[in-house]
């Protein structure tokens, strides 16, 4: 289980700086279509699309590594008192709920990619990049997530496997 842990954790944290990397070119293309658009009057016809596919492979990419560092939403106000203990079983019952939703969003998000593949699809704008690159990091995304949400259980049986403090 630790060395799953390790693992999972690792590509989660690399998937984690390649999203933050691509920060960056969204930050420039923002910039420059803001130049192109109010200062010389041209706006381009890619700069949207481009933004909204990387945006995209920013949140899918980016969703593992905070659930590692546990920067999705919570009740803080329920479980900010817990014992690590109780806490662990806590989440480990809601983890039920998560996986569901996780798998879901594979299963669906395989499906849409394939069907956009085998279609060619593009977004339908007038530079019409492909659709089906962003569609594939839905899954993709999907993967890393359910990959860390099972080390994040192994994480909490660890814990629960520990001996009690004081006996």
């Amino acid at each position: 289980m630790r060395a799953y842990i390790r693992i999972v954790d690792a590509i989660s944290r690399i998937a984690s700086y390649i999203a933050a990397f691509l920060l960056v070119p969204l930050m420039l293309i923002t910039a420059y279509e803001v130049f192109m658009r109010y200062i010389v009057e041209r706006p381009t016809i890619w700069s949207w699309d481009l933004n909204i596919q990387i945006f995209a492979a920013v949140i899918m990419l980016g969703g593992a590594d905070t659930l590692r560092r546990k920067g999705h939403v919570v009740m803080d106000v329920m479980v900010q008192n817990l014992a690590p203990k109780k806490r662990a079983i806590l989440d480990l019952c809601t983890y039920s709920i998560f996986f569901f939703g996780v798998v879901v969003l594979l299963w669906g998000g395989w499906d849409q990619a394939l069907i956009s593949i085998k279609a060619k699809e593009t977004m339908p704008t007038v530079w019409a990049p492909p659709y089906y690159t962003m569609k594939t990091l839905i899954p993709l995304g999907a993967l890393l997530v359910l990959a860390q949400g099972v080390a994040e259980c192994f994480r909490n049986l660890l814990l629960l496997s520990q001996p009690v403090e004081g006996s």
